[in-house]
C-alpha cells in the first residue's frame, strides 16, 4: 500500500544533545533538513557560517538572539515567538541570553537561484 503523505515522529529524528545543552531533533531530507532545537536558558552556539545553504530560523518559544557579522561588524536581533531570520551564508551564531528555554525550528535549504514562488503559491488545485 502507497500512502501519499508521511507522518514523522521523533524517533524519525537523528537526537543529539550538543555540548552547549542544546536539544535537537535533525530531520533529513533529500533536497532539505528540518531541526527541532531546544536552546537552554543563558547558552549559545559556536559562530559558524555555511558555504551553500540558506539556514532559516523561526522561533517557536522563548527568545534567542540571533548575531551575524556584516561588514565587519557584529549585528544582532532578538527574536521572539513567531520571528523568522534568514542568516544566508553570514557568520553567525544564536544565543539565549534569558533565564528560561527558547525553541526554535530550523529550515535548511539549497537554493538553486531558480524563483520558484510563483509555481509554490499555484501549486493547489481542487477535484
Amino acid at each position: 500500500m502507497c500512502m501519499e503523505v508521511d507522518i514523522f515522529t521523533g524517533e524519525d529524528s537523528i537526537y543529539v544533545e550538543k555540548e552547549n545543552q542544546t536539544k535537537v531533533n535533525y530531520y533529513l531530507f533529500d533536497e532539505y533538513e528540518i531541526h527541532k532545537c531546544v536552546i537552554p536558558a543563558n547558552s549559545f552556539q559556536e559562530w559558524h557560517r555555511h558555504k551553500l545553504i540558506d539556514e532559516i530560523l523561526y522561533v517557536t518559544a522563548g527568545e534567542i538572539i540571533a548575531k551575524w557579522m556584516e561588514d565587519g561588524k557584529e549585528q544582532k536581533q532578538t527574536l521572539t515567538k513567531d520571528m523568522m531570520i534568514n542568516v544566508k551564508h553570514s557568520m553567525h551564531t544564536i544565543a539565549n541570553e534569558s533565564n528560561a528555554q527558547a525553541e526554535f525550528v530550523v529550515f535548511r535549504v539549497l537554493p538553486t537561484g531558480m524563483k520558484k514562488q510563483g509555481i509554490i503559491k499555484q501549486d493547489k488545485y481542487y477535484e
